[in-house]
């Protein structure tokens, strides 16, 4: 089996768990250390870690990536477009 390679570090388990919700589509197992670490007690170092077999980290990666990056354009305003859309219906 490969080794397990960190590939994300995330500020909240959430995020953790989206991210490797996103990686397990993809085909591409995915295992979460410091999963128990509450936001509040977290130590530096001690975030959620998102981990994969070290030969599918660079897929792992590139997909992480993507993520990062479709979430850029989305801002607080879009949602308050999303909420000024319901109060029509």
């Amino acid at each position: 089996m490969d080794k397990l390679v960190e590939v994300y570090a995330a500020s909240d388990i959430t995020l953790a768990y989206l991210i490797k919700a996103h990686l397990e589509d993809a085909g591409i197992p995915v295992h979460i250390a410091n999963e128990d670490i509450s936001a509040a007690y977290s130590i530096d170092g001690m975030a959620p870690r998102v981990l994969v077999p070290a030969s599918r980290a660079e897929e792992a990666q590139q997909i992480i990536a993507e993520i990062q990056q479709a979430s850029e354009g989305i801002d607080d305003e879009d949602f308050d477009d999303l909420s000024d859309d319901s109060s029509e219906l």
